[in-house]
């Protein structure tokens, strides 16, 4: 799998770690990994604008997202 990583500032100093990967497959997958490690699902992966993403919490001020552009 290949893919890009960047960092997202958020409202009220929330960061996101950004995963961008090339299929909606990936994202699933990436998802169900940070389950398995015990992560809070923020929200499930589905269509945002024009991308597919999901979004898992670390803690408090930190997320991780996994997205992908319009296929």
């Amino acid at each position: 799998m290949e893919g890009k990583l960047s960092v997202e500032k958020g409202k009220d100093g929330f960061i996101f770690i950004v995963f961008t990967v090339k299929q909606r497959e990936d994202v699933n997958g990436l998802t169900l990994d940070m389950i398995g490690m015990g992560l809070d699902v923020l929200y499930e992966p589905k269509r945002v604008f024009e991308r597919y993403e999901s979004c898992v919490l670390c803690n408090e001020k930190i997320g991780i997202k996994m997205i992908t552009y319009q296929e």
